[in-house]
């Protein structure tokens, strides 16, 4: 079996690192896999398994975009170096691509889906566009709902496959960044106002009343950036946040004392669940797919949206009371080996793979 994997681009970020591990663990099941791309600053870590990279002119937001057509015409000349037997498609644009390029070829469609589509204006022509392929997979229940309800998906051919992490790589003794504080804590994602650093930042005064040494990070990159450095600006507590950029999760997650996101919307929260294995314990906002990941005061503590003084309180109790702290760190970590180890995933990838495959040769 061929499976060509069709993502946006080959840079720092979730889905990139989804398809990697999936990549990764489907070429240990006897599965070829090749990645179509826009290219990307991991694209070397793809070579390194050996698996096979080819580009297309995909950089867009725009599902309506020519270049939306020249990918989709490029990906079915694909076949003729890498005669694959399925289309497995991570993003809006590519779901689009993907599902012309079915139609030219006959080849099946695979459309996963990871979050939530902004309900607006293009998202009309999309449901009727639809793209959701012969098959579809959502990363949580919730995604299936929203696939269903507001896109008027078929229940029957969506499968949810709750997104896994590569424990094996995490099992790997990952130096630390020796970052300075007391306590030390942490958030990573894009900059972006839905990730709620914001408020992350506005806890931080409240929290130096306590732990005056506190220190925090986040890592990432995004146009948010200045806004979010005008707020450290404004409160006056430069020296005691720290943006970084381009450094290994497992790396900076090893340095922290408490994870934090914050978010205002999260279809689930991978970085999360990283922290969790690692025995970080996370604060959450009770948001969507961050409600699937942490048990109020079992696998972490929630704090209402938007609320900064909760976010404080919740770091000043984890720093406080050390039989919470590692309650949680245990139970956090053994419900992601039970629950989000992706070797434990991989056969259910396999057989949607094999049911649209043979749907669509009878």
């Amino acid at each position: 079996m061929r499976i060509l994997q069709v993502l946006p681009h080959l840079n720092i970020g979730g889905i990139t690192t989804y398809t990697y591990t999936l990549a990764k663990y489907l070429k240990e099941k006897g599965i070829e896999v090749a990645i179509c791309s826009s290219g990307g600053n991991q694209a070397n870590k793809f070579k390194e398994l050996g698996i096979k990279l080819y580009e297309i002119p995909i950089k867009t937001k725009n599902e309506l975009s020519s270049k939306i057509i020249a990918s989709a015409i490029k990906i079915a000349k694909i076949h003729k170096q890498f005669p694959y037997n399925l289309i497995h498609s991570h993003t809006r644009v590519t779901q689009v691509a993907s599902q012309l390029s079915s139609l030219f070829t006959k080849i099946p469609h695979l459309a996963n889906f990871h979050g939530f589509y902004k309900k607006n204006k293009t998202r009309k022509i999309r449901k009727i566009i639809k793209a959701q392929g012969k098959y579809s997979i959502a990363i949580t229940p919730l995604v299936k709902d929203d696939l269903i309800n507001y896109f008027g998906a078929d229940p029957k051919k969506i499968k949810t496959i709750l997104s896994g992490i590569d424990l094996e790589t995490l099992n790997q003794k990952t130096p630390s960044l020796q970052l300075e504080g007391n306590p030390i804590v942490g958030a990573s994602g894009r900059l972006s106002s839905v990730k709620g650093f914001q408020y992350l930042i506005a806890s931080i005064p409240k929290v130096l009343e306590t732990y005056p040494k506190a220190k925090f990070y986040i890592l990432g990159e995004g146009s948010y950036q200045e806004t979010l450095m005008d707020l450290v600006k404004k409160l006056k507590i430069n020296n005691h946040l720290t943006l970084l950029q381009r450094k290994p999760l497992s790396a900076f997650l090893n340095s922290l004392d408490i994870f934090c996101l914050p978010s205002l919307e999260e279809p689930l929260g991978l970085s999360v669940v990283e922290a969790q294995y690692l025995g970080i314990p996370p604060i959450v906002s009770g948001v969507d797919g961050l409600n699937l990941l942490v048990s109020q005061e079992k696998t972490g503590l929630k704090v209402p949206i938007g609320d900064s003084l909760a976010i404080a309180e919740a770091i000043i109790k984890l720093k406080k009371n050390k039989e919470l702290y590692q309650t949680i760190s245990k139970n956090a970590r053994n419900q992601v080996i039970d629950k989000f180890d992706i070797t434990k995933k991989i056969d259910s990838f396999i057989e949607i793979y094999e049911k649209a495959i043979k749907d669509n040769n009878s």
